[in-house]
């Protein structure tokens, strides 16, 4: 134990070597957005109503997902969605064709491994997930039955609206969705013009948390 503080001191005030020791913040979505997803969360708990993270990317918001289920002793398994490949071809031409994006801009996050996400996850002692590999707008969202909370951070003009459709009709009471990239004149501002659309169609607010998203309550 001494020998380990010791090291930490010296590392900690080494140039360099500190920023191994430097604080920073891991995730990609900002507190705003995760806190409403722990709403949406602990509203519905004891429902056994479903809850969602559709976009992973590395896995950050997943632990603390995982994490909070944890220690709230919430026993539902989280489903982690993501093509583990990047975003489908007909998503990007509709970017591209449709609203007029430059395909580099948008096109990324094709590192992913579904493998190799399951095994980082279990590696810090999480077992109480499902990962679904594929495009989670051609996904049944029927077949999951009430759903609780999800987090849709897929970026994207298509997927995006398509998921708003499937899942708003089967929330819970207190329920809702946590939709990231709802800002403009970004590359990824297509979950914008579907968040927008679809709160318009169906008569509810543009209600805006944190700098980066948007929410839409059951």
């Amino acid at each position: 134990m001494r020998l380990r503080e010791t090291v930490k001191f010296a590392t900690y005030r080494t140039p360099i070597f500190n920023r191994l020791m430097a604080p920073s913040y891991p995730y990609k979505l900002d507190p705003g957005e995760l806190c409403a997803m722990l709403g949406f969360v602990d509203a519905t708990r004891g429902t056994g109503a479903t809850i969602a993270e559709v976009g992973v990317a590395q896995g950050n918001t997943s632990v603390f997902l995982l994490e909070h289920l944890k220690t709230v002793d919430d026993d539902r398994k989280l489903l982690l969605f993501d093509t583990f490949n990047g975003f489908t071809e007909s998503s990007l031409d509709h970017e591209v064709h449709v609203r007029g994006k430059n395909k580099p801009d948008v096109d990324g996050f094709r590192y992913g491994d579904e493998g190799r996400f399951n095994a980082n996850l279990r590696r810090l002692g999480y077992q109480r997930f499902r990962t679904i590999a594929g495009d989670a707008s051609a996904f049944d969202w029927g077949s999951l039955g009430p759903i609780g909370a999800v987090l849709l951070d897929i970026d994207l003009y298509q997927p995006t609206i398509t998921i708003l459709e499937a899942v708003y009709p089967r929330l819970v009471p207190g329920g809702g969705i946590v939709v990231d990239d709802c800002v403009a004149g970004i590359a990824w501002d297509g979950a914008l013009q579907a968040y927008k659309e679809f709160t318009n169609a169906h008569g509810l607010p543009f209600e805006r948390v944190g700098q980066m998203g948007a929410v839409i309550r059951r």
